[in-house]
């Protein structure tokens, strides 16, 4: 029995390692036809969901050298499930927020998530990961936005012609200046 446990405790300790996408979530009052349908949205992105002890999750999370998720520790009281995933960090909100739509009930609670390096709590929350970016899509939108003006330069110098523009870097790059900076013809 006790080896049962610590095995599911270093299981949990490997989600929390190895996934960046970590949902803690009630499905308490939800009928197993309703919990069937979670499973398989979460399924068909990818998502694993599974439900755990609060004593086994505390074990786990003391255990872990990262002390930002002890955040965790004041929300697991009653019913918590595990989301885990690698996928987008927003597919398990956006999931939540159509299963709360289509059935018309609050649940599952999102009791808390630890989404790109931040951590977010209850319902109210769903709408900030549904929008939330990765660094990947950060990083996108920078190069993106750094791209804008190197293509009006490109554009610029297109207009010019190739000639022009040859000519242009031709000077720029004769390495004979006279004393006035113009160049020698």
């Amino acid at each position: 029995m006790r080896e049962n446990k610590e095995k599911k405790i270093l299981e949990l300790i490997s989600i929390f390692s190895n996934y960046n996408t970590i949902y803690l979530i009630d499905i308490s009052d939800l009928n197993s036809n309703h919990i069937s349908i979670l499973r398989k949205n979460f399924y068909e992105f990818n998502i694993q969901m599974k439900v755990i002890k609060n004593t086994l999750l505390k074990k786990a999370l003391k255990k872990i050298e990262n002390k930002k998720l002890d955040s965790f520790f004041s929300i697991l009281n009653g019913n918590t499930s595990i989301l885990f995933s690698n996928s987008e960090s927003s597919i398990p909100s956006k999931i939540i927020k159509n299963f709360h739509l289509k059935e018309k009930m609050e649940k599952p609670y999102l009791k808390g998530a630890y989404v790109e390096e931040s951590f977010f709590f209850g319902n109210k929350d769903l709408d900030l990961l549904i929008n939330i970016k990765s660094k990947k899509d950060l990083i996108i939108d920078i190069l993106n936005m750094l791209q804008d003006p190197i293509k009006h330069v490109f554009l610029y110098l297109k207009e010019l012609g190739e000639y022009k523009v040859f000519r242009i870097l031709e000077k720029l790059s004769d390495p004979i200046i006279n004393k006035n900076n113009k160049i020698k013809k």
